[in-house]
């Protein structure tokens, strides 16, 4: 019944997002991203180094570490709107009466934008092909990183009154989502203060198996937070 009812739900959604030129075309940035950075990095690596005598190796962790949570959060975007259109349509109210329970919606709602985060950032990653790491490690980074897509969907669907308003609370969530991408010029204890936001675990767990260092404690710091925010999420949604 569960595998069903996911089926009709993704159907649903394709359908949504097809329709909508804008979500069809965001949902395609994580690739187009990919393609631009595969191409720009080792052009501006060059560049940098006969013009300038600077290596831009030691950077690589940063900016895949940045894309890391980009993909996620273009995901989470898209199925934000989509949330925003459901609640616009009162589809939500209408699923009060249905043997669809608002838990199986839920589970819905964070696994599938888990899946596809963690899909488009290992599919990216592929592509750009800078900063080689174990399939192993890069998976378990990507589906940590993944858990801020069904989060920021969540949160910009409780925050956002319509979809006018969700562009502009997209731009606060994002600039979030990416904020703790200045804790990598920091000493490593003032790092921390950065974990307050749950997104600095997975890229840090990115920047630390990228220099050979024990990245695990950072994956179960960041599955824990991201875990809570997203129940904390769930009971606001």
């Amino acid at each position: 019944m569960r595998g069903s009812t996911f089926g009709v739900l993704a159907h649903a959604d394709a359908r949504l997002v097809w329709r909508d030129p804008l979500l069809k075309w965001i949902l395609l940035l994580p690739v187009g991203l990919a393609l631009l950075l595969r191409v720009l990095i080792p052009r501006v690596h060059d560049a940098l180094s006969v013009s300038a005598g600077f290596d831009a190796g030691p950077y690589y962790p940063l900016v895949m570490g940045g894309y890391l949570m980009t993909a996620s959060g273009i995901v989470g975007m898209v199925v934000g709107f989509l949330l925003l259109d459901e609640r616009d349509a009162h589809t939500l109210t209408a699923l009060r009466v249905t043997p669809l329970s608002m838990r199986r919606y839920l589970a819905y709602r964070v696994t599938v934008p888990l899946l596809v985060a963690t899909a488009s950032t290992l599919l990216g990653y592929s592509m750009i092909g800078i900063t080689p790491l174990p399939f192993s490690t890069l998976l378990a980074i990507s589906v940590v990183g993944a858990l801020s897509a069904p989060l920021l969907a969540l949160v910009l669907a409780t925050a956002a009154p319509n979809k006018v308003a969700g562009l502009a609370v997209v731009k606060v969530l994002n600039g979030l989502n990416l904020l703790p991408i200045a804790a990598f010029f920091l000493p490593t204890p003032m790092q921390y203060v950065a974990g307050i936001i749950p997104t600095y675990w997975p890229m840090r767990a990115f920047w630390s198996a990228a220099a050979g260092e024990d990245h695990l404690v950072y994956l179960v710091i960041g599955t824990t937070s991201c875990a809570l925010a997203l129940v904390l999420a769930a009971l606001m949604f």
